[in-house]
């Protein structure tokens, strides 16, 4: 905490950041939540994990995670057109595609090729129409570049998203969200209203002077399901350690809400940057800083910046929220955060002792030959307390991890846990004097002989 604490009011000193709300997840606990600077500067209110934002568009993962739980409900599939549940979007303009192409699951990856916004001038006027009056506008919308074609963020499409869910349940989007979403995590303190007796307030993306001017901080109406979520550290940790949980045997029941399935398949990131440092799966989206791969999303409205962002293999998240808008100090402060917890994490990952190779699976061991196609290799390793497939080390070829072989009811058959031959047997073969002789891969698979 001294280390990122210093970076946390460096990063603020030189953004000029009023206050920062943080708190620090590991699995179902809070590491630590505290607040730095002030939740309102002239009335020199200091900020805590308990005060309220507009956390813009993490509201997104919101909406996307009210729309899995219909599809796991049977009441719509993510390959739907939009115009199933929104007859109104026939009156949209296809430059490229058709309506057709305008589906759920587009709308949530941000790759539907529709116009990032409703047509009016919301963010700069700072008056967001009402849902009724994005509708009506749907004439004057585009679909303007093919989809699937690019990552092109939009806004709009949550609105959509937003009306479908409306529509589908017969409640209102707020409704919904409070009485699924909210109630069961038991995140209190979040919701929809404006006005609350510990809400931060937002300032202006000001640089040159100490102290900002407040920010407008107007309703978001029809904006409501992509940016209008209000919520706190204490109550977006909960969000966090859900998205920890994604185990396929867990169930949706009470605070879960969502199978770990499906959680599971909401991270699965199924586009890429070219340069391979940036994905994004339904809604959330990933980074990769050097080994590590985190997901995120952040937020920004007026008067306020935010970022939750979580790494699945160390079971650590992080949650920042910002009261002045214009900055990308969430997200640096989240990041940074994010890689101090994994490298701790790592430092107290010891080795465990050495497992010696148990005496019945000693026969296994060596390397295996592929029949009659030689030159495939594989070795029968014990590493780590557990069997495993390998391939050689070659410097000419992609290296492919290792996967554990998973015991059966049979002594002489295994299963592939990963690659290739994921799910499929792995079979022991003997020779007459009942001395290990090779393997065989599925049931009518490739044989490999034993060389050593």
């Amino acid at each position: 905490m001294p280390r990122l604490t210093a970076r946390i009011h460096q990063v603020m000193t030189q953004q000029g950041v009023p206050g920062v709300a943080l708190g620090l997840i590991d699995d179902r606990q809070i590491l630590w939540s505290g607040g730095f600077g002030y939740s309102d500067v002239a009335a020199r209110r200091e900020m805590g994990p308990d005060t309220i934002f507009g956390v813009a568009s993490i509201t997104k993962t919101f909406t996307a995670t009210a729309i899995m739980q219909l599809r796991d409900q049977g009441r719509l599939s993510l390959d739907d057109p939009v115009g199933r549940y929104i007859p109104e979007i026939k009156k949209v303009r296809c430059r490229f595609g058709t309506l057709k192409d305008l589906t759920l699951r587009r709308l949530m990856t941000h790759r539907s090729g529709l116009v990032g916004e409703a047509p009016t001038s919301h963010w700069w006027e700072l008056k967001f129409p009402s849902v009724a009056q994005i509708l009506a506008l749907l004439p004057q919308v585009e679909m303007v570049i093919a989809p699937d074609s690019l990552f092109k963020y939009n806004n709009l499409a949550f609105v959509l998203l937003g009306e479908v869910i409306a529509r589908v349940t017969g409640r209102t989007y707020r409704d919904y969200i409070r009485r699924q979403l909210l109630q069961p995590l038991q995140m209190r303190s979040s919701g929809f209203d404006l006005a609350h007796p510990r809400k931060a307030t937002g300032y202006m993306p000001e640089r040159y002077q100490d102290v900002p001017e407040v920010s407008p901080d107007p309703p978001t109406n029809g904006y409501l399901a992509a940016a209008g979520l209000r919520s706190c550290v204490t109550d977006l940790a909960k969000w966090v350690s859900l998205q920890l949980h994604t185990g396929s045997a867990v169930e949706r029941s009470g605070a879960q809400v969502l199978s770990g399935k499906s959680l599971g398949e909401m991270h699965r990131i199924t586009f890429v940057e070219p340069d391979w440092l940036a994905g994004y799966g339904l809604t959330w989206m990933a980074s990769r800083i050097g080994e590590n791969v985190y997901h995120h999303h952040g937020g920004s409205v007026p008067g306020f910046r935010s970022m939750v962002a979580f790494s699945k293999p160390h079971g650590l998240g992080v949650v920042v929220l910002t009261n002045k808008q214009g900055t990308i100090a969430s997200e640096t402060i989240a990041l940074e955060a994010l890689e101090m917890l994994t490298a701790e994490a790592k430092k107290e990952t010891k080795p465990g002792s050495p497992q010696p190779t148990p005496e019945n699976l000693k026969p296994l061991i060596g390397r295996y030959v592929g029949m009659p196609a030689f030159g495939v290799i594989f070795q029968i390793e014990w590493r780590d307390g557990a069997l495993r497939l390998a391939l050689p080390v070659d410097p000419f070829t992609i290296p492919t991890p290792p996967t554990p072989l998973l015991a059966t009811d049979k002594p002489e058959v295994f299963v592939i846990e990963a690659g290739r031959e994921a799910g499929e047997p792995l079979t022991i073969e003997f020779d007459p004097n009942r001395r290990v002789s090779g393997f065989r891969i599925g049931t009518h698979g490739g044989r490999f002989r034993k060389i050593d």
